[in-house]
């Protein structure tokens, strides 16, 4: 399984003939400068949620028009699609539902977004293993816990402790479910400044490898 990561809590995940895109945001367009076009060959599209750090719609838009990919998403996000969209292929992930694509198997979990700073309610969630038979990989979204019935060996985890958990409830909650591979996202935000070394520094002696991915970086767990 290859991972790239982009800005905020974006990734791009290939395994064997499939690639898949998971919360292309504002911060992936706006900050890492890239264009639609950087995501090409794009067949799945997840999304955890519809705040526009996972979901700019208006460069989403262009994606869909450039791959015509399926989208795996919550009922939020399909409402949005919709609306430009009438009959594109979408699929609401549910907690406990599993999806096939290819050659992978999608499966829903529940995640719970933290209090928002301007007293709106928190959007619906929906936190995502990605496994292809040989590895699995869970990003809970935005999220102040880490579901511990989503077994991974790859754990996309926020740090920021700004509507999702902090670095100690991090270390905390990955030990209780230990991945062998930890990759920290949610800190990218320059309104709450997180230093991402503080994390390394926690999960030393832990037994849990921790990869820090910069913007456009990948790494390979296990085969393709």
């Amino acid at each position: 399984m290859k991972i790239t990561k982009h800005m905020q809590s974006c990734f791009v995940i290939e395994t064997g003939a499939t690639k898949i895109l998971i919360d292309p945001g504002t911060f992936v367009f706006n900050e890492e400068g890239l264009t639609p076009e950087a995501f090409k060959n794009i067949p799945l599209l997840i999304f955890t949620h519809e705040h526009a750090d996972h979901f700019d719609w208006e460069n989403v838009k262009k994606i869909i028009d450039l791959n015509d990919p399926k989208i795996i998403a919550t009922s939020a996000i399909i409402d949005l699609v919709n609306q430009d969209y009438s009959n594109h292929e979408c699929v609401e992930l549910k907690p406990g539902a599993v999806e096939k694509f290819n050659d992978i198997t999608i499966e829903g979990y529940e995640s719970t977004h933290g209090p928002l700073p301007n007293g709106k309610p928190a959007p619906t969630v929906i936190g995502i293993v990605i496994d292809d038979g040989q590895t699995r990989f869970y990003t809970p979204g935005d999220s102040i816990n880490l579901n511990p019935q989503a077994r991974a060996d790859i754990t996309a985890v926020p740090i920021c402790g700004q509507v999702v958990m902090d670095i100690p409830s991090a270390k905390e909650q990955l030990l209780q479910t230990p991945p062998k591979l930890a990759i920290p996202m949610h800190y990218d935000n320059p309104q709450y400044p997180t230093n991402v070394n503080d994390f390394v520094q926690a999960m030393q002696d832990t037994g849990i490898e921790v990869r820090v991915l910069n913007s456009g970086e990948e790494t390979i767990y296990g085969s393709l």
